[in-house]
């Protein structure tokens, strides 16, 4: 046998058996995270409000670049009367973090008192579709049906919501495990009542590299 031609045909076989094997890299992990996340932005901010915004809200918490809600020095900032920069304040963050719930709130307040009101609804519906991807869902009354949440500042806003304070003492929180899960336990008074409720939260989303100690 020519050993020429089986060598060729040997190194022919292999060349083969590494295309068929072979797959183009992938991208890390966290530039895939930021690729899912940038692609729902993109698509809220062209008007498409048919994206699941609890994917989006969790895309979040996995992308390196995003900030769910602001500063206390932020969220200072947007109390003041200054509409032009409470409108200004709200953007940032909103560019900082797309699902910064309160961000979208105050702005759409904002704009409407600037007789913006295109921007207004705009910002109007994407804080529905946030408030909706988290109250649509669940009904907090139980660990298994708890609200699932990204931040404390959603749970504010769930708890505003439901006509309920969320600032001690009217309101205690406990923190719980099961299994694999965390939970916020909420007993809060209801002020139209004085009766006591109880509100469930699932925080599993607080990743430790964005775990959020509550307001001072």
């Amino acid at each position: 046998m020519n050993s020429g031609k089986t060598s060729f045909q040997l190194r022919l076989l292999l060349i083969i058996l590494i295309l068929w094997t072979w797959a183009p890299p992938t991208a890390p992990a966290a530039e895939q995270d930021d690729v899912v996340y940038q692609a729902l932005v993109q698509r809220v901010k062209d008007g498409d409000l048919t994206v699941d915004f609890r994917a989006l809200r969790l895309a979040c918490m996995k992308a390196s670049h995003c900030e769910p809600r602001g500063s206390l020095a932020d969220l200072v900032a947007m109390d003041v009367t200054d509409l032009h920069k409470v409108a200004e304040v709200s953007e940032r963050l909103i560019e900082e973090g797309f699902v910064n719930l309160e961000a979208h709130a105050t702005a759409a307040g904002a704009y409407a008192r600037l007789n913006e009101p295109q921007k207004a609804q705009i910002h109007f519906a994407i804080t529905l579709a946030l408030m909706r991807s988290i109250m649509s869902r669940s009904d907090g009354k139980t660990e298994e049906t708890a609200y699932e949440v990204i931040g404390d500042r959603e749970e504010y806003a769930v708890l505003s919501a439901l006509g309920l304070p969320y600032a001690p003492p009217e309101a205690r929180v406990t923190h719980m495990s099961d299994g694999p899960h965390r939970y916020e336990k909420w007993d809060v008074r209801n002020p139209k009542t004085g009766q006591t409720v109880v509100v469930f939260f699932n925080i599993d989303a607080f990743l430790p590299n964005k775990s959020y100690p509550r307001d001072k």
